[in-house]
């Protein structure tokens, strides 16, 4: 997720937390990345939206950084404060991009591929935003279902049924496409492949 290790990580937060402003830009530096790809995902790449959540978030960080209580869970306190930040300009760009996607028709000329990859962008970008932001948290970040509901604010449970129907509305809207996700043979009666 970052280029430094957990233990670096970890220790460049305590110094941040303890007021050293070098350990602070080391630190936001650092997150950036995982920061904008978040807020990227949530909001939708492209979106300059989601670029000023991005910006939005790693403000909010340095603001908040005295605040943070465990600095080993610095990519969790990061990737909340995204995700917070992505959710609420989601709200926002979602009505943007319907009126975008009224306005713009797919061009004949696309390729297979790509027509895979804008129906899957434009099925990722028609699921409600949370089960948005709980599938760019489990399966993009590989957060753990308790590290995405804390970074949420909700049940274990609520992070499985949603992903769970995240997961199935994408395959039914690629599947109304003809673009079914690849899916595993099923075993022989004798338990075999």
């Amino acid at each position: 997720m970052t280029g430094m290790d957990k233990p670096a990580l970890t220790r460049v937060a305590r110094e941040a937390v303890a007021g050293d402003p070098q350990a602070l830009a080391r630190l936001l530096d650092e997150l950036e990345p995982l920061i904008v790809r978040t807020t990227r995902l949530i909001v939708g790449a492209g979106s300059v939206a989601a670029e000023d959540a991005a910006q939005e978030a790693l403000i909010d960080m340095a603001r908040a950084i005295t605040r943070l209580r465990d600095p080993e869970a610095v990519v969790g306190w990061a990737a909340r404060i995204a995700s917070r930040r992505a959710l609420h300009a989601a709200r926002w760009e979602r009505v943007r991009r319907r009126r975008e996607h009224e306005l713009v028709a797919f061009s004949s000329a696309v390729q297979p591929d790509d027509e895979r990859r804008a129906a899957l962008s434009s099925a990722f970008d028609r699921l409600p935003r949370r089960q948005r932001a709980i599938a760019v948290l489990r399966l993009y970040l590989g957060l753990s279902e308790a590290e995405t509901a804390d970074v949420l604010g909700i049940s274990v449970g609520a992070v499985k049924s949603q992903l769970y129907e995240a997961r199935r509305q994408l395959a039914q809207s690629l599947g109304d496409l003809g673009l079914a996700p690849a899916t595993r043979p099923a075993a022989s009666a004798k338990g075999t492949p």
